[in-house]
């Protein structure tokens, strides 16, 4: 079955991604006014990620990791590995390989790359963040760089087609706003912002191509 959805992912990556239209399901908002945008920064900061899919049991299986409790914006959330653009980075997708590598160990070159998926601005941070899909063959041997990662999650990717896997509540971001913010309820761990918007965009991928994931 993973050969198939690799396969077949890849192909998706052919088309237009869906964009803005599929992170709207997981962003968060203010109660006042569901369609106010928040304002966006002058020159905001440039990050990367890589959402890492993997055959747990034959089943395509995403990578999260939970980021420590600290005095900052993106306190203990759940997120997928990645980080700033550096100056020696010469692009987006080498920065997310290797932030990727020095979060969790995993090597650039066991990284199938599919292709990216559509940026996301972070307000609280300042921060455009350009996120990557990367495909592994086999389940990674992990090493955690501990000031920057906590703990990690694999979640198998059909649990975000399931029902009532997404739920609402009020969480007061590091700007000290208050948003009523969607959220995947992942066995009582949050997942919500803009890694929730991210999983969005590659669900409305997968659905409209009709992948299975189970």
């Amino acid at each position: 079955m993973f050969e198939k959805f690799t396969a077949e992912l890849q192909q998706a990556f052919r088309h237009p991604l869906p964009g803005k239209a599929a992170h709207e399901l997981l962003k968060p908002y203010l109660k006042i006014n569901k369609n106010l945008e928040p304002p966006q920064l002058l020159k905001p900061k440039n990050a990367a990620v890589m959402t890492l899919i993997y055959p747990v049991d034959n089943t395509p299986t995403l990578l999260f990791i939970e980021r420590p409790v600290y005095d900052g914006a993106h306190s203990g959330q759940i997120a997928f590995p990645g980080g700033k653009i550096e100056k020696s980075d010469t692009s987006f997708l080498d920065a997310a390989l290797r932030e990727t590598q020095e979060e969790i160990g995993i090597e650039r070159q066991h990284i199938k790359v599919v292709g990216p998926l559509s940026e996301v601005y972070v307000l609280a941070s300042n921060f455009m963040v350009y996120p990557f899909v990367g495909l592994l063959n086999e389940v990674p041997t992990l090493i955690l760089e501990e000031k920057e990662v906590a703990n990690t999650l694999e979640i198998p990717l059909y649990r975000f087609f399931e029902k009532d896997i997404i739920k609402e509540k009020v969480i007061k971001n590091a700007l000290g706003f208050n948003l009523m913010a969607p959220y995947y309820d992942l066995d009582g761990k949050v997942l919500w912002g803009a890694t929730a918007m991210m999983v969005s965009e590659l669900c409305a991928i997968l659905k409209q191509q009709n992948i299975r994931v189970q």
